[in-house]
């Protein structure tokens, strides 16, 4: 894995996750690489300075950390889209294939349909499910 620090047209800073520098550069290449926060799929690589470890006093986050960063990202996700319920793999395909303008949307799919868009390189994440609440 590697993690690239990305840029769009837009001066949007992001970081994203690859598994390698050729799976970025398909993808990039592609159109498929979007900013988060504008959508633009016009991204280049940012500087970037090797990750280099030191020794950290922090410990790794307990599982209350967790999920309250699970929570804050599902909001997040749930403030910034709109929820298109049962058409979602028909617009995620749709803005895809260019047929309609990018918006940030959510909604339900099957595992058939996660395959399908997956297969067809229609780029999706998961929202995680609301964390239970805490007794």
């Amino acid at each position: 894995m590697i993690r690239y620090t990305l840029k769009c047209d837009n001066k949007h800073n992001f970081d994203m996750w690859f598994a390698d520098s050729a799976t970025y550069d398909s993808l990039a290449g592609a159109g498929h690489v979007a900013c988060p926060e504008c959508g633009s799929n016009d991204v280049v690589k940012g500087v970037m300075a090797p990750n280099v470890a030191a020794k950290s006093d922090s410990a790794t986050p307990g599982p209350r950390e967790i999920m309250r960063k699970m929570t804050e990202y599902r909001a997040t996700v749930m403030a910034e889209t709109t929820d298109v319920g049962k058409a979602f793999s028909d617009q995620a395909r749709d803005m895809h294939e260019g047929l309609m303008d990018y918006a940030p949307i959510r909604g339900e799919v099957t595992a058939e349909d996660v395959k399908a868009l997956h297969e067809e390189g229609v780029p999706i994440l998961p929202v995680p499910p609301e964390p239970p609440k805490e007794n």
